[in-house]
């Protein structure tokens, strides 16, 4: 699931060397931190948080699928 996440997000931004995606796992939880530069910080979130909403739209999907919940954070 990480692998898609990271594929999202720099196909998004402008400095992908500068994106760092966290993961923390609890029992079937999984918590991903994603770190972007600032100059991409509104292109990872969107117009009123839109695409933050999609991305954590296809990983809960994802998520769904494999039976486990997820929480996005992104700063």
């Amino acid at each position: 699931m990480k692998d898609v996440l990271e594929y999202i997000v720099k196909s998004l931004v402008k400095n992908k060397d500068k994106v760092s995606i966290k993961e923390e796992k609890e029992g079937n939880f999984i918590r991903y931190i994603i770190e972007v530069d600032r100059d991409d910080f509104g292109k990872v979130i969107g117009h009123e948080g839109k695409i933050a909403k999609d991305i954590r739209t296809i990983m809960g999907a994802i998520a769904t699928v494999k039976d486990v919940k997820v929480a996005i954070d992104i700063r």
